[in-house]
């Protein structure tokens, strides 16, 4: 027989092994392709779950922001406006220290994506804020010569605050989630939050270009009108040159936030007549030096004058608090493009 002289042979005695071993790495190779293919399987089905709930997110956040934009007005009344100035008092007060308020002056003009923002004091060691934004490049007034309030710097050295065009909120025509086909920010909804008592909408916002800021925008869940926004950002001390001096080293956290109420129509536009604007700036050292009544603290070439806080109590820090209310809102109003200049 064919197969009894196969194995009578001694030169191919060790065939039937060979064999053997050809089917067992034959075996091998079906079980890790069969593997394979689960794995890849369950990686596609787990790939387009994330699709699927991605997709419904961005939908769940593009509903959000139409009905927010409608919340405003429709969308005959939101194009027909190009330009907007409003203007009104301002109330200024550092928080938590035994310095008195003081009353100025705010004006806010916007056309298109560039605007003016003054809040005027009548103060010769600080006369307030004044922020320009062309919509690329902006300018922070100076308190003195090469010197910026704290608020100030913040704002100058995170101008996206500004060139994103949320500050203001929908005061401005420039409103970020009026453009967002031109910025290509990205939002997320992250649901209902309870703030000060009561539930808001929260949708995180993420400009094109990177951030280290935390931006919370904070809608009424009834209503969809914008009500607050949120900039925060903390800054982890360093290492020290000693377990000691590591110890001493403080984190910094800065948050800024505008509040906005009492909506009004206008020319078939809801706009806020209530504005709050606060900067808390938070550094163990800075604190004790802000209540040691220090005037100026040199960072660079750059000074950095801190709003003054004297009495400020222990374990406290400065929050600089603007209140505007504003008495005149117009639209569609000349501007001058000198005031839009960014020099």
């Amino acid at each position: 027989m064919r197969v009894l002289l196969w194995l009578q042979d001694g030169k191919n005695a060790d065939r039937p092994k060979r064999y053997s071993a050809i089917l067992t790495a034959s075996t091998e190779r079906q079980i890790k392709l069969g593997f394979y293919m689960r794995f890849l399987t369950i990686f596609v089905f787990l790939m387009a779950m994330v699709c699927v709930g991605t997709a419904k997110d961005e939908t769940k956040v593009a509903d959000l922001v139409k009905q927010h934009l409608n919340s405003i007005g429709t969308d005959q009344a939101r194009a027909a406006v190009k330009s907007r100035a409003t203007e009104g008092t301002v109330s200024f007060q550092v928080e938590n220290s035994t310095s008195g308020h003081q009353d100025g002056k705010e004006v806010f003009a916007s056309d298109g994506g560039k605007f003016v923002s003054l809040l005027k004091l009548p103060n010769p060691n600080y006369h307030g804020e004044r922020f320009v934004s062309d919509g690329k490049k902006t300018l922070i007034a100076q308190v003195k010569p090469g010197a910026w309030s704290r608020l100030g710097d913040f704002v100058m050295v995170h101008n996206e605050i500004l060139t994103e065009g949320l500050w203001g909120g929908t005061l401005s025509t420039g409103w970020a989630l009026a453009h967002l086909d031109e910025r290509l920010a990205k939002l997320q909804d992250r649901g209902l939050k309870k703030i000060d008592g009561r539930e808001l909408r929260r949708v995180d916002y993420a400009p094109k270009k990177r951030s280290d800021l935390e931006i919370q925008l904070y809608f009424e869940p009834d209503t969809f009108r914008h009500v607050m926004t949120v900039y925060s950002m903390t800054i982890s001390p360093q290492m020290g040159t000693s377990d000691i001096a590591t110890a001493r080293q403080q984190e910094t956290r800065y948050r800024l936030e505008e509040r906005f109420a009492d909506f009004k129509s206008v020319d078939g536009l809801n706009l806020p007549e209530k504005w709050t604007i606060e900067f808390t700036f938070e550094n163990g050292a800075g604190a004790m030096a802000n209540a040691q009544g220090l005037t100026a603290v040199q960072t660079g070439e750059a000074g950095i004058v801190p709003i003054s806080a004297a009495g400020v109590g222990a374990g406290k820090s400065p929050v600089s608090h603007f209140e505007v209310t504003i008495t005149s809102i117009s639209n569609n109003v000349q501007i001058d493009p000198k005031n839009f200049e960014v020099k």
